[in-house]
């Protein structure tokens, strides 16, 4: 029997604890929640999937919370605490960084020809803050039209978020450029509310959130 991890957390009080089976790992103030698993030797359905998800999105409406993937398995409750004592203060600086904090999510089709998007001139806030952004991960980069989009969509969103990151898929009809953006969460409303007002030209945004912070659990930040 392996151990699956959910998210790490403070060692605050966190009962009842969401779904049955659910339990915490508790060291030096930090707390892994965890389930016990078979050996996941096969795909996760759809139920259990989902269950993880639900447990993830109960602790973070409660307090802040690393998010981990489906699929962190740990050998017994010895490993877990070794894992909470060797990252303690890591996994400290990240819990501050995403206290009271949200994930909030733009997707974009980009068709093959995108309209013309002018060029923006950011504030030395906005700069800084896409000076910092992960534009290329896994290696694949966003072309010139697409990166001036993803620029256009995160100045009007000035105010609402701390970090950004960004990254691009196939799709049927094109590419999908994918958006993820920090926010507080007393920024939810006034978030949304700034993404209905974006015009592209008849550019389509799908907006989605907020969720635990998945795109943003980097232990370097």
């Amino acid at each position: 029997m392996k151990l699956l991890l959910h998210c790490i957390c403070r060692q605050a009080p966190v009962y009842p604890l969401p779904g049955p089976g659910i339990f915490l790992a508790a060291v030096h103030g930090l707390a892994a929640v965890l389930s016990q698993v078979e050996e996941a030797d096969s795909l996760p359905g759809l139920a259990s999937l989902l269950a993880f998800e639900q447990v993830v999105e109960a602790i973070h409406a409660t307090q802040a919370v690393i998010p981990m993937r489906y699929g962190c398995l740990m050998e017994g409750e010895e490993a877990v605490i070794r894992l909470l004592e060797n990252s303690r203060q890591a996994y400290d600086a990240l819990l501050d960084r995403l206290d009271g904090m949200t994930e909030m999510g733009i997707r974009v089709l980009c068709p093959a020809s995108l309209p013309t998007v002018p060029p923006i001139s950011l504030s030395p806030g906005s700069a800084y803050l896409a000076s910092l952004r992960e534009r290329y991960p896994a290696g694949v980069s966003l072309a010139a039209q697409e990166t001036q989009l993803a620029d256009r969509i995160a100045a009007s969103l000035t105010g609402c978020y701390t970090e950004q990151r960004s990254e691009i898929t196939q799709a049927d009809q094109g590419r999908m450029l994918s958006l993820y953006f920090l926010t507080p969460k007393g920024c939810i409303e006034d978030f949304r509310s700034r993404v209905r007002e974006i015009d592209l030209d008849g550019v389509r945004l799908l907006m989605s959130g907020p969720w635990p912070p998945y795109n943003f659990v980097s232990l370097s930040g």
